[in-house]
């Protein structure tokens, strides 16, 4: 690893892949920064705010870019991040914005490798209220996130469907640290 990239590496793939439960289980063993897109939602829930996809787009993006940033600035040491900067390049793409500032973003908080992709498992979806999509849609936002970390320059390990406990053992030994 290079020295000027910190022990930072992310967990991605589409929305109901399982990141956020794999993620509870590496807790045992890393830090953590739990998915900005749901930290965002919520927040703009709870205080009827309009910084969602389906209300302000726009300001959406914005509001996960600020907490992305912040995540990444206050982390230290080896830290496991639920998405990481390039998922919003496919927030972009989805709502048709500009993707100028996520790209200044992405090349100035770089991620370790390797990136782990968990692809769309339909045994495991659920909809929930940040969860709207449907499967389908899920699984095409998820090609949206694999095109933009290939944009960004990550190459993406494909983490393997099967029980939690072998999900995070995969990690771990790709890890190594």
């Amino acid at each position: 690893m290079p020295d000027n990239i910190p022990a930072f590496f992310i967990l991605t793939g589409p929305p109901g892949s399982g990141k956020t439960s794999l993620l509870r289980l590496l807790a045992e063993t890393y830090q953590t920064v739990p998915e900005c897109a749901r930290r965002v939602l919520a927040e703009q829930r709870a205080s009827g705010g309009t910084a969602t996809g389906e209300q302000d787009a726009a300001a959406f993006v914005e509001e996960m870019l600020t907490l992305a940033k912040s995540d990444y600035q206050t982390a230290c040491g080896a830290t496991l991040f639920d998405c990481g900067l390039p998922d919003l390049l496919a927030f972009c793409t989805h709502y048709q914005l500009p993707d100028t500032k996520i790209k200044g973003a992405i090349r100035a908080y770089r991620y370790a490798a390797p990136v782990f992709f968990l692809p769309g498992w339909p045994e495991i979806y659920e909809t929930d209220a940040e969860r709207r999509l449907d499967f389908l849609e899920a699984v095409a936002f998820g090609e949206k996130i694999r095109a933009a970390y290939a944009q960004s320059g990550y190459d993406l390990v494909e983490v393997p469907s099967g029980s939690l406990d072998a999900r995070a053992a995969f990690v771990r030994d790709r890890l190594k640290l």
